[in-house]
């Protein structure tokens, strides 16, 4: 059963069953007040049939005269009509289609009101019969014969109509509002169901191309909220799947890319081994050592790669800790220190007192030390990178490194933390590697990030910027 056929039954299913709990409260409501119902419509009937016979009285008609025209009322009205002495038997008695009614003897009716002169109600109930609602109206000062065949109360009665036959009254009503108010919910299930399923089906559908390899999914924001959100979510999803199939391909275009050169320097050294044509100790030497080289290269390359595709898809767990980050800046200056002291570079340190950090100390020292060797390998002879450790909020601290490189050439920046990105010969550098890739990665997952400018004066400036504890 699809969810469109699931939503209209339900909501015809619901508006049957309010109809039928509003029914059953109706059919309730009459049965309490069944006995009021009944004796307003006996009144309703019985009152005019009393006045007629009480005007026959007083004009000095004959007990058989006002029996006789009760007779003709009861005919006309169907309304019961007793004659009951003062011992409740009854002397008269006429029960128009109330075949189950006519052989009622005795009345044995309730103790009047204080007030002789009015009529008073009640019922009365026959096993297997029913129940009589009735009124009875006294009739001692019609008649002024004191003669013991004179009735003393006139009994106008009908039969109790059910709770069920109440209700047969009102039902052709009801039953036409429960079938319009059916129309109308059938009407607005539709085309709720139509808001619902179809911002369903687009998800599905685009799931479905999604499947079959087209990554470029995205749904609209449309429907009820919970679709917008399911929507949203969707998209947010589709746009992961995009980006880790980019990086997958990526991954796997450098690697193809990169590894390309030292598999080609490990075929070509291996067969002038094999072939003889590196014939003498010292040439076989020379291969073997290019070998192994090319071979740690390539090794340390796909090292990089997997690393970089680990942190950014986020399967590399941070060891947080509070790290004194003028602390760690001395540490990794002071593992380059040799290497500046080698090339004839000035490494110099600011390190003021800022708050701590709370990350991995690993990771960040990783990427203060790629910053560090990209300064020194793009610094000549004679230069000058300077470490600056500085506070400019209470919840930011920034490492800056700059350099008195030959800056970063415009058409360059924009790509300066792509992995493997080629520049030309005459740029700061003839690729960017890894190594800024990874350090812009694991300062984002930090919570931070990296922005690289022109220094003034001549050179590159790196700046670190990383949230302090006081978060």
């Amino acid at each position: 059963m699809s969810l469109r056929l699931r939503l209209v039954l339900s909501h015809a299913l619901i508006v049957v069953l309010c109809l039928c709990i509003v029914a059953g409260a109706v059919l309730i409501l009459l049965q309490q007040y069944r006995v009021r119902f009944a004796v307003a419509r006996l009144d309703d009937m019985t009152i005019p049939i009393y006045i007629q016979a009480r005007s026959l009285a007083r004009g000095q008609a004959s007990l058989d005269e006002v029996w006789n025209n009760l007779v003709d009322q009861a005919q006309e009205t169907g309304v019961l009509v007793f004659l009951v002495d003062e011992e409740g038997n009854v002397v008269r008695k006429e029960t128009p289609s109330s075949g189950a009614w006519a052989n009622i003897q005795t009345l044995p009716l309730q103790e009047q009101t204080e007030d002789a002169s009015q009529p008073y109600h009640g019922t009365y109930r026959l096993p297997r019969r029913g129940t009589l609602v009735y009124a009875a109206y006294p009739l001692a000062s019609l008649f002024n014969s004191q003669s013991p065949t004179i009735p003393s109360t006139l009994v106008l009665a009908m039969p109790l109509t059910g709770a069920l036959a109440l209700w047969a009254g009102f039902a052709q009503p009801f039953v036409w509002a429960g079938l319009i108010a059916l129309a109308i919910s059938a009407v607005l299930a539709i085309v709720l169901a139509r808001s619902v399923y179809r911002p369903i089906r687009r998800v599905t559908d685009a799931a479905d191309r999604m499947a079959r390899g087209q990554y470029g999914q995205a749904v609209p924001l449309t429907g009820p909220p919970e679709m917008k959100r399911l929507a949203q979510a969707f998209n947010q999803m589709a746009s992961q799947v995009r980006r880790s199939q980019q990086r997958l391909r990526d991954f796997v275009a450098d690697v193809s890319h990169e590894l390309r050169s030292p598999l080609t320097a490990i075929r070509g050294f291996a067969e002038a081994m094999v072939d003889g044509t590196a014939r003498d100790g010292e040439a076989k030497t020379r291969s073997a050592q290019v070998i192994h080289d090319e071979s740690v290269r390539m090794m340390r390359l796909v090292d990089d790669l997997l690393e970089l595709s680990r942190i950014e898809s986020g399967q590399i767990q941070m060891s947080l800790e509070p790290v004194d980050i003028p602390g760690l800046v001395l540490h990794c200056a002071e593992l380059f220190a040799m290497r500046a002291q080698e090339k004839g570079i000035a490494l110099s340190t600011e390190t003021p007192q800022v708050p701590p950090v709370l990350g991995d100390i690993d990771r960040l020292e990783q990427v203060f030390s790629n910053l560090l060797d990209n300064a020194l390998k793009h610094t000549p002879e004679g230069g000058d990178v300077r470490v600056l450790v500085r506070s400019p909020s209470p919840h930011v601290v920034e490492v800056a490194v700059t350099d008195t490189g030959p800056g970063i050439p415009q058409e360059v920046s924009p790509h300066l933390f792509e992995r493997f990105y080629q520049a030309d010969a005459t740029s700061r550098q003839t690729g960017t590697g890894l190594g800024l890739a990874i350090a812009r990665e694991v300062a984002r997952a930090h919570g931070g990030d990296i922005q690289a400018r022109n220094a003034v004066g001549g050179g590159a400036e790196f700046v670190v910027r990383l949230p302090t504890t006081s978060l």
